[in-house]
């Protein structure tokens, strides 16, 4: 094969790859170069392949590693540009993401390492989001012991674009089986794909409903709407199923879905790829922001007073410090269980002080309120929030929108 011949596997064709790893294909030509050269095929393979299947493949890459760098093989570096398409690979090295415990210092490690510029942290803000919430879907929904394998890079397009790609793999049951459970109605793995894409849907609760103290059901929702304002891509292949969301770049988050061909084509477990232009976040708060808005048009709303409070608080409160256990979901349920609720049925003053948390993802603030919030409009008792930065005070506006309304 010769170097500008790139082999029959990308992103936007992921069908070859995605059959052999469902045992349904032959592997693709030359799998070692695509590991080399493209991170969400890595972590693919990482996460779904038997060891020792895999491990083959991985001695054929380490040992076309081992010969570039003694620089034996420029034939190899050759192939390998040809098969990205891209110069200037940034990679950051899969891992394993197992507990909830993990998910935070892992997102702020990886955004950092890829996005370390100042003039770029609306970019970064939004990787780091993105990470979070797909690591937090593999701890509590996929049941997949090992956990979500992640791998990331950032890169030139040949235009010199800069990309930034992010792959979060795991191999556990699978999106349709996770929502069958309370939407049996979602039979079809296509229309659980779609589905998935809705805000509020989950399956820990049933449609119609906002959330449960666990779930808000929105993770997708925004990783989607991201990829559609920002001119983005989003991956997801599941078990029977898999989609391409290609964002256009304007302001209106113009968009294009199609399921893979042929039907049926999916993944041993669940592979999330998002594929994001580098500083075409702007302005990370107004992101979320519209993505909010775009939510309460889909949400059930009913008229509602403001149990959420930006103003001065009671001088008596009780002061709760969250950056000591952001995105941290069984510590945030915890704290609203023993200590949050019980003031609140009280009816004691309480704060909630956001200093030096830039973002936090719906999904923690929806554990951290969604129940207390309905304590708080039973009781008529305020929850004072001080402290605040504009993305966090919009998910918490969102928040109070959806929990009271079903």
């Amino acid at each position: 094969m010769s170097p500008e011949r790139p082999l029959p596997l990308s992103l936007e064709d992921p069908a070859p790859l995605l059959q052999w790893l469902s045992g349904t294909g032959p592997e693709p030509e030359q799998l070692e170069l695509l590991m080399l050269a493209r991170t969400w095929v890595s972590a693919a393979i990482s996460a779904a392949v038997p060891d020792e299947k895999f491990q083959a493949i991985y001695q054929r890459a380490r040992k076309l590693i081992e010969q570039i760098a003694r620089g034996e093989n420029p034939e190899a570096v050759a192939r390998i540009l040809s098969v990205s398409s891209r110069t200037g690979l940034n990679r950051w090295r899969g891992q394993l993401v197992n507990s909830f415990e993990k998910i935070e210092p892992f997102a702020n490690d990886i955004s950092k390492a890829l996005v370390p510029a100042a003039e770029l942290e609306d970019t970064r803000l939004t990787l780091r989001y993105v990470v979070v919430e797909l690591l937090r879907n593999v701890v509590q929904h996929s049941h997949a012991p090992a956990g979500g394998f992640v791998e990331a890079d950032l890169w030139n397009e040949e235009s010199g674009r800069p990309m930034l790609q992010l792959a979060v793999a795991d191999a556990g049951i699978g999106i349709p089986a996770s929502l069958r459970t309370l939407h049996p109605d979602l039979s079809d793995p296509e229309a659980a794909l779609e589905k998935a894409l809705w805000p509020h849907i989950s399956g820990t609760f049933e449609e119609g409903l906002t959330g449960t103290q666990q779930n808000a059901g929105m993770g997708l929702f925004f990783i989607a709407e991201m990829a559609k304002l920002t001119s983005g891509t989003l991956l997801i292949a599941t078990r029977g199923a898999t989609l391409l969301l290609s964002g256009w770049t304007d302001d209106e988050g113009g968009h294009t879905l199609r399921f893979i061909e042929p039907r049926g084509v999916g993944f041993p477990g669940t592979l999330v790829v998002f594929e994001l232009p580098v500083g075409d976040v702007a302005d990370y708060p107004a992101l979320i922001e519209t993505i909010k808005e775009r939510a309460k048009q889909r949400t059930p709303q009913r008229a509602i007073h403001r149990w959420i409070r930006f103003d001065p608080a009671p001088p008596e409160s009780t002061v709760f410090e969250i950056q000591k256990q952001a995105e941290n979901t069984p510590a945030a349920i915890q704290l609203a269980q023993q200590e949050i609720t019980p003031r609140i049925l009280r009816r004691e003053p309480i704060v909630l002080d956001f200093s030096g948390l830039r973002i936090l993802t719906q999904s923690y603030l929806h554990s951290l309120l969604f129940e207390p919030l309905r304590f708080a409009w039973a009781s008529r008792t305020p929850i004072y929030v001080r402290n605040v930065e504009p993305a966090v005070r919009s998910n918490l506006e969102l928040l109070e929108n959806y929990a009271l309304a079903g």
